[in-house]
């Protein structure tokens, strides 16, 4: 496509966000709508011995309480979590019944006048505990979930080809989307089926899991989808489970029923991040050439497998790094536990692994006084290297990525921060240390650090399914064009994206045109916005409907005008010759075209080239294509409280070619203060089963004010030949570079090493004592071509009092 097409284009649903006209799914009311609440169990893992309804029921105004018995379809997949429970609860949250009633109000007051009777079971909470010999299963007779692994070449070669071999552990914690929307849906019943409204990734999925539900073929489910107030990867098993509460209800009762989840709902029963234990052993030689590499990693999959086999898998294939290896052996398990479910999340699976690897790659320098960017261009990908999985690469971008990285990221710069308040040293309490106070040295330190991802594009190997989406389009008798496609917008810009498609090929303005709100009943089915797929997908099947019509309309004009079709020219809201003699308005060619041909429309369907992998050999061409990126971060430490400030942070990402770039910085910078939360911040607390963390109060997610020096570069170099528009995805791999980056950075202020995610205040604090402790924070800055700059507190006296360099 051409430059033009990166012109900012006004999102069509922007005007009805920032005025309060759009509608979400808890604005929708209908007449004698009736609440439904959940009724949940309190235990990491018990059986249900009966439920006693009769006090609730008795409350005027409650009209059912429902369990698992009066579901009338089916209740789940195996292993994956139910409507309602029937038997066994597998985690503390699992729903058990749900009352129907009047206003929400008495809903939730009847559900806490459920009586359950429950028999306690074994609980197993760490995926070691769980892997144990003699564990309770929480499934079947085994808790392992799932275990993927990648091999190449022999390790035992590599490792006695190294001059050097560390091993490190690091661990991710559990997080969620954090989506301003908590989830929920409302069902109406219908003479011939249902109507489902509710926000969700993957409509066509969530129709297919309530038609199961009920019983119901699924056309007899119509989904009709509000506005979304985000997802963040989130909106899937949840809302399927949400809306199957709220179809059961529906069609029981015969009357409109809505459930809506609070936000404590959200974090006691919605499903989290996967929580990471992975052990790295790697070898190189002495010029920093990786020889071998070994990764064992566990996975908590929680109480129901829901995508975890697909997200363990990309982990599993990401887990070295961007990186030459020859010889690799790779093992990720995930065990089922008694904690809350773990399903996708934005990343999936790869923010975990490109933390490890990527601090695995600093720490591998430091051990050989190597420049950590240059042990990085050594090791990196370029064309035709051969990844883990033995997939020969194309378009490959990495080194094009650490190139504008080292361009406008000062990564060798020596760095300095501002003075110090005071001059006197800090007297601190710490109630962890064994001697009850510890002095700290007034001042701040700064550190940079960086790191570089690739991940595979769209659904990849890993989901057996088509990777295809479908797009129509309807020219009206005026010229205006209705668009209609399946892939839902959550605020990404997708739908800009197809209407920008639309416009190039037709030479009409987006102003002329309307994506339709999205219907199952008469849109195609594109799939679910996961994967980072939804411009690669859409946007070319965009094209190809565009083109269709396109074709119609030519074949139209050029019989009017005794021409080829193929020689019009579409611009501008116009179509005229190749030699400008002839030219009619886009609106009037429209009109004729209704006085020759029934209709003026087109299809359009793209599918991605095919990827296979076969699981016996470990191995395969896993993604159609990869995307590269490459982040650099410098932070600024108060070793009075451990308070981490940003003060410069640069992505740099492969998108092929780009189409709108408002809108790409945007997914960037978006992915990107998503991954400051999960580097720093965000975690949900979860003990003996139990969450811990309830609201937003204790889940803290950065603001504007920690993420106000953010630079999105989104790098234009070789496209992909596997689609023709020559784009690639952003959404996800924005969430992977940066908690790495940030991470060495800080060890690089410090000299400590934090290997557990989040780094909060109280990781980092430790890490100042420690650093005193072993005079790594003593006033000398360490040199900035070893392991990234650092510095102390400049004497105020050099720039003035207060100022900066």
């Amino acid at each position: 496509m051409e430059k033009e097409n990166t012109r900012p284009v006004d999102r069509q649903d922007a005007y009805g966000k920032i005025t309060g006209k759009a509608r979400y799914v808890d604005d929708l009311k209908y007449p004698g709508m009736l609440y439904v609440h959940t009724v949940r169990c309190p235990y990491p893992h018990a059986r249900i011995l009966n439920i006693d309804g009769s006090e609730a029921l008795a409350l005027p105004g409650v009209v059912k309480v429902l369990t698992a018995k009066d579901i009338i379809g089916r209740n789940h997949l195996p292993n994956d979590k139910p409507v309602l429970v029937a038997e066994v609860a597998k985690c503390a949250g699992d729903g058990v019944a749900a009352v129907v009633a009047e206003t929400r109000a008495l809903a939730v007051k009847a559900a806490k006048l459920v009586k359950v009777d429950y028999e306690e079971l074994p609980a197993v909470f760490t995926p070691e505990e769980a892997l144990a010999p003699g564990a309770q299963p929480v499934h079947g007779d085994s808790n392992c979930a799932i275990t993927h692994k990648t091999v190449k070449g022999d390790i035992k070669i590599g490792f006695a080809k190294a001059d050097v071999i560390i091993e490190r552990e690091y661990s991710t914690q559990r997080a969620m989307h954090s989506a301003l929307e908590p989830d929920g849906a409302l069902v109406v019943p219908e003479a011939d089926g249902i109507t489902v409204y509710c926000p969700g990734k993957g409509p066509f999925n969530v129709k297919r899991a309530v038609a199961a539900a009920c019983g119901l073929s699924e056309n007899r489910v119509r989904l009709i989808q509000p506005a979304i107030g985000g997802a963040f990867g989130g909106k899937d098993c949840d809302i399927n489970v949400i809306a199957s509460r709220a179809a059961m209800a529906a069609m029981i009762t015969g009357r409109p029923c809505k459930m809506t989840w609070s936000r404590e709902e959200v974090l006691i029963e919605g499903s989290k991040r996967h929580p990471f234990k992975l052990k790295y052993k790697i070898g190189a030689k002495k010029d920093g050439r990786i020889t071998a590499i070994e990764i064992n990693g566990l996975a908590d999959v929680g109480a129901y497998i829901t995508k975890s086999k697909a997200t363990i898998w990309r982990a599993t294939v990401e887990a070295t790094g961007p990186y030459n290896i020859e010889h690799v052996s790779t093992t990720i398990t995930g065990a089922y536990t008694n904690n809350v479910y773990s399903d996708a999340v934005r990343g999936f699976g790869s923010p975990q692994v490109d933390f490890a690897s990527e601090s695995l790659m600093n720490e591998l320098a430091r051990e050989l006084d190597m420049d950590p960017l240059e042990i990085r261009r050594i090791n990196a990908y370029r064309e035709g290297s051969v990844t883990a999985t033995s997939q020969k690469l194309r378009s490959v971008n990495l080194i094009e990525c650490l190139d504008k990285l080292e361009e406008v990221f000062p990564y060798h710069a020596k760095s300095c921060s501002t003075a110090p308040e005071n001059s006197a040293p800090a007297q601190l309490e710490n109630d962890a240390a064994v001697s009850g106070k510890i002095s700290l040295r007034p001042g701040k330190v700064r550190g940079r650090g960086i790191s570089c991802i690739f991940r595979g594009e769209a659904n990849g190997a890993g989901v057996t399914t088509l990777d295809a989406a479908a797009v129509n389009m309807h020219i009206e008798r005026d010229g205006s064009i209705t668009v209609l496609t399946g892939i839902a917008e959550m605020g990404q810009g997708g739908s800009n994206i197809v209407l920008q498609m639309v416009s190039k090929v037709l030479g009409v303005s987006v102003e002329n045109m309307k994506v339709s709100p999205l219907d199952t009943a008469y849109l195609p089915d594109s799939g679910a916005t996961v994967g980072s797929r939804g411009t690669i997908t859409t946007g070319n099947a965009a094209v190809v409907a565009a083109e269709d019509a396109r074709k119609r309309i030519a074949e139209v004009i050029a019989e009017e005008w005794g021409g080829k079709p193929e020689t019009l020219i579409f611009r501008d809201n116009n179509i005229f010759t190749e030699d400008g003699n002839k030219k009619i308005s886009f609106q009037d060619a429209i009109t004729i075209c209704y006085t020759r041909i029934p209709g003026v429309f087109g299809y359009g369907w793209w599918s991605l080239p095919p990827v296979w992998w076969d699981f016996d050999k470990n191995c395969g061409d896993t993604y159609a294509s990869f995307n590269y990126g490459a982040c650099g971060a410098e932070v600024e430490i108060d070793l009075t409280s451990g308070k981490v400030d940003i003060i410069d942070l640069v992505a740099i990402h492969d998108v092929g070619k780009i189409l709108n770039e408002p809108e790409v910085k945007g997914q960037i910078a978006g992915g990107a203060s998503m991954a400051l939360g999960f580097a720093m911040t965000e975690e949900v607390e979860i003990r003996k089963g139990q969450v811990k963390t309830l609201n937003f109060d204790g889940y803290l997610l950065p603001t504007t004010l920690d993420f106000n020096n953010f630079r999105p570069v989104p790098l234009e170099a070789k496209q992909p030949g596997t689609n023709p528009l020559g784009v690639k995805g952003i959404g996800e791999s924005s969430t992977a570079t940066l908690a790495p980056a940030v991470v060495n950075a800080i060890e690089n202020a410090l000299g400590v090493r934090i290997r557990n995610l989040p780094v909060d205040l109280e990781k980092v604090f430790a890490a100042i004592q420690e650093g005193e402790r072993i005079g790594t924070i003593a006033g000398v800055t360490s040199s900035p071509m070893n392991h990234g700059a650092r510095a102390e507190t400049p004497d105020p006296q050099q720039y003035g009092k207060g100022g900066k360099a």
